[in-house]
């Protein structure tokens, strides 16, 4: 027995060691670095809209990209799909909004957590509503506060 416990010892504390090793949340995103060139990769930030430029719904911009403006909610019931909804900011949307557009990459970005329910504006491509998807999708460069930093 004396011998079970120290084999089970001997396995525990490394692997232990190494899970509390790679759980560090106390690393900062914007200080990793890219495994190939070893540079840092900049944190993308987007000022917020001018109020004159906040207009909830799609500009275009030119050259196939959009600007969508709306708020954004996450629905589970859409298999986790992020959608860009007509209302009006500080509050929240009705069950009835209309989808401007639903962000097909938002996983693929890094703020999701801090716009939600938030006054937001994405720029990217738009695809054309073929009525399979919640509205049309949207293929976002970013997703950023539209009213504050």
């Amino acid at each position: 027995m004396n011998r079970l416990l120290r084999i089970s010892t001997l396995v525990i504390i490394p692997v232990l060691a190494l899970s509390l090793w790679g759980c560090d949340t106390t690393t900062d995103p914007a200080s990793e670095t890219d495994d190939v060139l070893g540079v840092e990769e900049p944190v993308a930030t987007h000022d917020p809209l001018p109020e004159a430029e906040r207009v909830v719904g799609v500009t275009d911009l030119g050259g196939g990209r959009v600007r969508v403006v709306g708020l954004l909610q996450y629905r589970a019931d859409l298999d986790g799909a992020w959608l860009i909804l007509e209302g009006t900011a500080g509050e929240d949307p009705t069950p009835d909004a209309t989808v401007i557009a639903w962000v097909e990459n938002m996983y693929d970005l890094d703020s999701a957590c801090s716009t939600k329910g938030a006054l937001v504006y994405a720029e990217g491509t738009l695809a054309e509503d073929d009525g399979s998807e919640p509205g049309p999708a949207l293929t976002a460069e970013f997703v950023a506060r539209a009213d504050e930093p």
